[in-house]
């Protein structure tokens, strides 16, 4: 006679039901733990990094002073917080680099630094340049040029350039906040031009 079992005998057990349990938890920590990573190194290569904007912000400031050249339209003027001159400029319109004038200022309430730059075409028609935001969070900058004064054989640095020609340097001092901590940074960029 075959054996026939009453009842409804098909199910887990208790070892069966922990084992999976178990096994859930650990893959799910797993995955979890794997995400969790991929968000933190996200954020940090999203970060913009303040010391990536100032060396940005350095070089192209170099770049353009020594490409300055002396151009009858505009002069080099120079202030604590602002200087303008000569300098090649990428223009839009003719979508290559041509004389053109640029501008560094530090605007104090916003604690930023921009440059602005006109291609001659945008400077004749009198329409506005693109301003661009280089360094952010920068608590205070000063610029000094320095000059070579022929008749007594000396040299000085100026808080303001008002006279003709280029200074022989322009020395940036700036200090800038980044992580709660402020750093302090001095750069000087020689003029080759200069008088």
């Amino acid at each position: 006679m075959p054996n026939i079992k009453k009842g409804n005998n098909w199910g887990f057990t208790l070892m069966e039901l922990l084992l999976v349990t178990a096994f859930l938890a650990v893959v799910s920590l797993a995955i979890y733990a794997t995400f969790n990573n991929g968000i933190k190194i996200w954020q940090k290569i999203n970060v913009q990094v303040a010391q990536e904007d100032l060396d940005i912000f350095l070089e192209e400031f170099t770049v353009d002073l020594r490409n300055t050249f002396k151009f009858t339209p505009f002069i080099f003027t120079g202030e604590k917080e602002k200087v303008e001159f000569t300098t090649l400029v990428n223009s839009p319109k003719m979508h290559k680099y041509t004389v053109g004038k640029v501008s560094y200022f530090y605007d104090s309430e916003s604690k930023i630094i921009t440059r602005s730059a006109w291609d001659f075409s945008q400077i004749y028609e009198g329409r506005s340049s693109e301003v661009k935001v280089l360094v952010k969070n920068v608590e205070s900058l000063k610029l000094q040029y320095y000059f070579y004064d022929k008749g007594t054989k000396e040299y000085f640095w100026f808080d303001e350039w008002a006279k003709e020609g280029f200074p022989l340097a322009v020395r940036v001092e700036l200090s800038l906040k980044d992580n709660g901590q402020i750093n302090g940074f001095v750069k000087t960029v020689g003029i080759p031009v200069s008088n």
